[in-house]
């Protein structure tokens, strides 16, 4: 080869270098940047432990879709956590009031979000990621869950998908049912993903 192509490809490698050396500083900072979007994308739906029995109950606080009260007032009455949150619907209002106040006379902390539209997952998803950061408050509080008991199938999905994101548990309450309700005597809770596992 001639001299002026050995100079050429000389120039070229030193470009290249240039550039690839650009382009990894800039990954670098916006890794920095948005590590914890990162952090999520790089984890996402990879669900470590699917159902069975949950490894520990000991949550610190739990966000609920809510329908009726029978269930999450049996929840917290197993799991004792300092702060609830609560997913509720306009027909749900009156129930959430008997759980709120229920819990409230423990010393439970309860947070509450309204949805508008009930059949909307992605709504469901954001208002539960905010009851989420509301319940982590302060850093204090690190094992929380997700119950998707009540409520209409969206809310629980979407209920779900937000405690994927944010590394959360999720669960749900399982029972026989007596004159149309929920037989409390024979509930027990069962994982539906695990994210501390």
């Amino acid at each position: 080869m001639s001299e002026d192509t050995w100079t050429f490809l000389d120039h070229y490698g030193i470009i290249l270098g240039d550039v690839l050396m650009t382009a990894s500083v800039l990954a670098a900072v916006y890794g920095i940047i948005k590590r914890n979007a990162l952090r999520n994308w790089l984890g996402r739906n990879r669900f470590p432990s699917i159902g069975g029995n949950p490894e520990h109950t000991h949550w610190q606080g739990i966000v609920f879709t809510i329908s009726r009260a029978e269930v999450p007032l049996w929840v917290i009455r197993q799991v004792q956590p300092d702060r609830i949150g609560l997913l509720i619907t306009q027909t749900s209002h009156e129930q959430s009031a008997i759980i709120r106040q229920a819990a409230e006379q423990q010393g439970i902390t309860v947070y509450i979000e309204i949805l508008n539209d009930p059949d909307d997952p992605a709504e469901a998803k954001r208002k539960t990621k905010e009851l989420l950061h509301a319940l982590h408050q302060g850093g204090h509080y690190h094992e929380l869950a997700v119950d998707i008991t009540g409520g209409k199938t969206p809310m629980s999905l979407g209920a779900f998908m937000a405690a994927e994101e944010l590394g959360s548990d999720s669960i749900y309450v399982t029972s026989h049912y007596k004159d149309s309700k929920p037989d409390m005597n024979t509930a027990h809770i069962k994982a539906i993903s695990q994210a501390s596992s």
